[in-house]
């Protein structure tokens, strides 16, 4: 019964294998000196930039923190092009998930999200577009469980594409922006962008209490 979880994990563990020996032995060759110079290189090339679309891509499917691949292509790419890079392939991510979570089916999904599903659940039955909309603006709520829990509720795929379409972009955007200014962290661009992300996820927080507290009052 434990079977789905644990290939999910079995996943995320070879491929963090593979990353982990790919960059040790990209520095053993290459050196610590060279590294931001073939970073760079990769970056300004159109195959670097479809391979860290594709692994943002994965890295949503097998429930990797999309953050990081945020806050890699606002630092590799900067702003201008990291962010629709990072947004798109998120977006490509959850729409991915969005459906194997809908050919997995229900049970194989409770075993691997638990009761995180059953609270997913219970928001979007009340009104999909937008309780999808407020899950997405919150930092707080886990951004891969709920791809994977959208798929098992009745929320319809084009309002859960729409939602999250709208929901990402704030917090995609001033995660790449933080990242592309990352390289001078006493500048005011860069102090705003955290500010503004230490607020949106404090706010989130507020927003996720509240709402709680007033479900089991309703309850």
């Amino acid at each position: 019964m434990k079977r789905p979880q644990f290939s999910l994990a079995l996943i995320r563990l070879i491929v963090l294998a593979v990353l982990l020996t790919a960059a040790t032995a990209t520095v053993a060759i290459v050196g610590t000196d060279g590294i931001g110079e073939l970073m760079e290189n990769a970056a300004e090339s159109r195959a670097g930039v479809l391979a860290l679309c594709g692994l943002i891509i994965l890295g949503v499917v097998i429930m990797v923190p999309g953050t990081l691949g945020t806050l890699t292509a606002g630092a590799l790419l900067g702003f201008t092009v990291g962010f629709p890079v990072a947004y798109f392939s998120a977006l490509i991510g959850l729409i991915i998930a969005f459906f194997i979570s809908r050919a997995v089916g229900q049970e194989g999904m409770q075993q691997l999200l638990g009761d995180r599903m059953t609270s997913i659940d219970d928001w979007l039955m009340k009104n999909d577009f937008l309780s999808m909309l407020v899950l997405r603006l919150l930092p707080v709520v886990p951004f891969n469980a709920l791809n994977y829990a959208a798929g098992l509720t009745g929320v319809r795929t084009s309002r859960y594409i729409a939602a999250s379409a709208i929901g990402i972009a704030p917090g995609s955007a001033l995660s790449a922006f933080a990242a592309s200014r990352a390289d001078d962290m006493r500048s005011t661009p860069f102090i705003i962008a955290a500010v503004a992300l230490a607020f949106f996820t404090l706010a989130s927080i507020v927003i996720a209490r509240r709402f709680t507290k007033g479900r089991d009052t309703v309850q």
